[in-house]
């Protein structure tokens, strides 16, 4: 019996067919906050943050990070936060965060 490893790579998961609905749980806030830092791989990177929720944020950088790769992202005035990068695509990247935040 053959073995394979898998490793998840920066690729998007591309999808059969396009989305025809929105099934995010919570809602979306842009312009909410305006950039955040990202502590990735050992360096500290400023990015812009497109939107955020109670459960992840969207940001824009060409980082090339692992699906499912621990990061962790700090908001102004805010502690920092562990996060795992759930999609990139097009210099996005959809982070997760460890716990659910209060946005508003």
């Amino acid at each position: 019996m053959a073995t394979h490893a898998f490793q998840l790579s920066g690729d998007m998961v591309t999808r059969l067919e396009p989305r025809i609905a929105d099934h995010r749980s919570e809602e979306r806030h842009g312009g909410l906050v305006d950039c955040a830092t990202l502590f990735f791989r050992g360096a500290v990177y400023v990015v812009p943050v497109v939107n955020i929720s109670s459960r992840g944020t969207m940001i824009e950088s060409d980082l090339l990070p692992r699906l499912g790769e621990n990061v962790t992202i700090r908001f102004e005035a805010c502690s920092p936060i562990q996060a795992f990068v759930r999609w990139i695509r097009d210099g996005r990247i959809g982070l997760n965060f460890g716990g659910e935040l209060t946005v508003g």
